[in-house]
């Protein structure tokens, strides 16, 4: 009998799963009053994927405190971004360590954001793997969506590349110089100011790329855009603003080589470390569940 069925690989925004579970079940805390719900809301995740999906690989990736490019390049780059809370960082460790004994590959480098880390591994994946499923709700890593690549979103919705023309009206590739025009408040990218969402899907439909673009700014004014007899002008004078952007937005898929050698096959989980973690924190509902349907489908002692 072979350990995973099913021929998919799970890659999982960690850092975007572990917010929404403490947020969840924020009030979650043990016997010792230890705060417990990030991890219980992780581990929840965990078991309806093995349950739904039973995949052939699983790839949890965090981001790392350290600081990346991006923060070099603009530094006021997620600087909106509220400072992670001291009893969500007491929490981290804890998850990792179990996630580690279910035999799942865990992923997170020092001056490498998380973005990045998932484009490259998702990209070589699809080289040798038919279907790669990215468990996140951050619309950058809809770029990354193909025929291969899709997402799964918090609302338990795939995302296709159907789905990301419905609702920006450019191809899943030119996202990146919709959020380089646009910006993105979320990450605090600036973007072009006085150029909006739909005039970005616009410019894009017609222009491919911010070269393009700019190899044609006086073309700009025949678009049938409001104002379009000045966007040429707006654009010329954001010139190193859009390219920043671009740099700022763009998913870099050629980091870490020893990510293209990894194989990232699930391990066997070592069971005992496992019951014995959520006994720790006090996972009662998790260890009768364990035991009545292991998640991954072998026989552990009663």
């Amino acid at each position: 009998m072979k350990f995973y069925k099913k021929k998919i690989v799970i890659i999982i925004d960690g850092t975007n799963y572990l917010y929404r579970a403490y947020f969840t079940f924020k009030k979650f805390k043990n016997k010792n009053g230890q705060p417990t719900g990030a991890i219980y809301g992780m581990l929840l995740m965990l078991r309806k994927i093995f349950y739904e999906y039973q995949p052939k690989k699983i790839i949890i990736v965090f981001d790392h405190k350290k600081q990346t490019f991006r923060k070099k390049i603009y530094e006021k780059y997620k600087s909106n971004r509220v400072k992670i809370p001291e009893d969500l960082k007491n929490q981290i460790k804890k998850i990792i360590k179990i996630i580690k004994y279910m035999g799942i590959t865990v992923l997170q480098i020092p001056g490498i954001e998380a973005d990045d880390i998932i484009g490259t591994v998702a990209k070589n994946q699809s080289k040798i793997e038919k279907r790669i499923l990215i468990l996140t709700n951050d619309k950058d890593l809809t770029q990354l969506i193909n025929s291969k690549i899709q997402i799964l979103n918090h609302q338990n919705k795939i995302i296709t590349k159907k789905e990301v023309i419905k609702k920006f009206g450019i191809k899943p590739k030119l996202i990146k110089y919709l959020l380089a025009i646009a910006g993105d408040q979320s990450d605090n990218i600036p973007g072009i100011p006085g150029i909006g969402i739909k005039t970005a899907q616009k410019i894009l439909k017609k222009f491919k790329s911010l070269k393009e673009i700019y190899k044609n700014l006086k073309k700009l004014s025949l678009l049938n855009i409001r104002n379009a007899k000045n966007l040429h002008k707006i654009f010329k004078k954001n010139k190193k603003i859009a390219f920043m952007s671009y740099n700022l937005s763009k998913i870099q898929l050629k980091i870490e080589p020893s990510l293209l050698k990894k194989k990232f096959k699930l391990k066997k989980p070592i069971i005992k470390k496992i019951l014995n973690q959520f006994k720790k924190n006090d996972f009662t509902s998790l260890i009768k569940s364990f035991k009545k349907k292991n998640w991954f489908n072998e026989n552990i002692p009663k």
